[in-house]
């Protein structure tokens, strides 16, 4: 005997509910913890981003990074004050390197993905795609303070060790309001 359609559809729904409640209970919970995860700790929150230069500050726009799916990936979405600028990123840690990988897409249909490692005290982010394949970048990241951080922009050419440094940016960053 058929059911009418919507007790059917009502009871297919349970059933696919009750499914991937026991898979989900049979997983194990998310193991995204340490030190690699650590480290993106450190950029989770909703902030304003200030650049800040020897004549003052100037706010840039807000930078949202959040850490979803249970800390294993990070999202992050900044658009400028006047709203000409934006990008969206999603990282998350790779098995094999144990190290987080992040693509960014920018409003200006570049796309490029970075590799984070440390490196002493600051935090080195590789380009590992996009851009001009004929010169190597990375973004090179210390904190000043829990709320000031500097970026120095690094080049080098494919097959050197020989990186140039470029722009500097001092950002300051205070929480945003929701």
């Amino acid at each position: 005997m058929a059911l009418p359609r919507p007790i059917g559809i009502r009871i297919v729904v349970a059933a696919t509910g009750l499914l991937l409640a026991g898979i989900s209970a049979s997983q194990p919970a998310p193991t995204c913890a340490g030190e690699a995860y650590d480290l993106a700790r450190r950029f989770a929150g909703a902030w304003q981003e200030f650049t800040v230069t020897g004549s003052g500050e100037r706010l840039e726009g807000r930078l949202d990074s959040t850490l979803e799916a249970g800390g294993c990936a990070i999202t992050q979405t900044f658009t400028s004050v006047d709203g000409a600028f934006s990008f969206r990123s999603l990282g998350y840690v790779e098995n094999l390197m144990g190290k987080w990988v992040e693509t960014y897409v920018l409003s200006n249909g570049r796309v490029a993905s970075y590799r984070w490692r440390v490196e002493g005290i600051d935090i080195v982010l590789d380009r590992i795609s996009g851009g001009d394949p004929a010169t190597r970048r990375r973004l090179r990241v210390t904190f000043e303070g829990a709320d000031v951080y500097r970026v120095v922009e690094e080049m080098a050419p494919p097959g050197s060790d020989e990186w140039t440094r470029g722009a500097v940016t001092m950002t300051r960053r205070i929480a945003a309001a929701g």
